[in-house]
């Protein structure tokens, strides 16, 4: 078995989008090989189940789990017919130091000598060639005809998660804040539906539904809907606090204007960053020319969370996607 100390681009990808919490794989990669027992096609992560021999010549059952989402696993051209049980297959990863027999693997080698990527941003580890999405392939071009579709922003937006920009003026406060963050008990290691600004920082789909005088942003993450309220500038006054706030929105040209606010999700990431009831969202969509590209600006305004407004950029792309069901299992 090979064994290797690495500062991984694995571990630093998983820590920024996966539901669970990663603090607990260790950076070290490690080689695992069995049989394939149960292949797990379902969002937010593939996974295998594998039926390993140890080194007294025993049969430990393993669960493997890899970084892509059932929309990232059909891009790369990877689907679940791929794998045949009872075949022999290896997987390079790192083990959990909490969870006996359980690791995240970036990459696995079918028993015909096919390499499988298992992240959206990783390299052949077994072979010089490999069948899935690598690094230098991420930014793949418009799968669909969105000109001649003329639907605006009004479908299935795909997000790769390259190309993020962030500046995020934390207050000392807030930093100081994360020690009393429990990376082992907490809302994504229970599966818990996450709230705002969170679910725009993931790599899973969304949907932009017209309903008239409201639009409809239908996550693939959790199966959570946003409703943007066109009809109006402000929330109501008797309008509750809710994880996904309360949203207005209008146009300006071709781009969408979301402001939100009654937010009471306690978290802005996954690492016990706090943020308050006071928290302001203003979010800009804007459709490109082609209407292929949907570029989007996030700026957070919230005294106790930063010293100034915390500005977030990314980019979506219409790539024919559609919402898979979300299956969030706890381990």
């Amino acid at each position: 078995m090979r064994t290797f100390l690495a500062v991984s681009l694995l571990l630093s990808a998983a820590t920024a989008v996966a539901h669970h919490s990663r603090s607990h794989y260790t950076d070290e990669v490690q080689e695992l090989e069995g049989e394939l027992i149960a292949v797990h096609w379902v969002n937010p992560h593939v996974g295998f189940t594998v039926d390993v021999t140890n080194a007294a010549g025993e049969v430990e059952r393993w669960r493997f789990e890899g970084l892509s989402n059932l929309g990232g696993m059909r891009r790369a051209g990877v689907l679940a017919e791929r794998f045949t049980l009872g075949e022999r297959v290896r997987f390079a990863g790192s083990l959990s130091v909490r969870r006996p027999r359980d690791m995240l693997v970036s990459n696995m080698l079918l028993e015909d000598g096919t390499e499988i990527l298992l992240g959206p941003n990783h390299e052949p580890y077994f072979a010089n060639r490999a069948v899935g999405r690598t690094a230098a392939a991420l930014d793949e071009g418009p799968a669909v005809d969105a000109v001649a579709e003329n639907r605006g922003v009004f479908r299935v937006w795909s997000g790769l998660l390259e190309g993020q920009r962030e500046r995020f003026p934390f207050t000392a406060a807030a930093i100081a804040a994360r020690a009393q963050w429990d990376p082992i008990e907490n809302f994504a290691e229970r599966c818990e539906p996450e709230g705002m600004p969170r679910i725009m920082r993931n790599p899973h789909p969304f949907e932009f539904v017209d309903h008239g005088s409201e639009i409809a942003l239908v996550s693939e993450l959790y199966d959570l809907v946003r409703t943007i309220h066109m009809d109006r500038d402000a929330p109501p006054a008797n309008a509750a606090a809710s994880p996904l706030g309360y949203s207005v929105g209008r146009w300006e040209g071709n781009t969408l204007i979301v402001v939100t606010s009654r937010v009471n999700w306690p978290w802005f990431d996954n690492i016990g960053t706090p943020q308050s009831q006071a928290v302001e969202m203003l979010e800009r969509f804007t459709l490109s020319d082609d209407q292929a590209r949907l570029d989007y600006e996030l700026t957070v305004t919230d005294a106790a969370t930063f010293s100034e407004p915390a500005v977030y950029q990314r980019y979506w792309l219409a790539l024919g996607a559609s919402i898979e069901a979300y299956d969030c299992q706890v381990y």
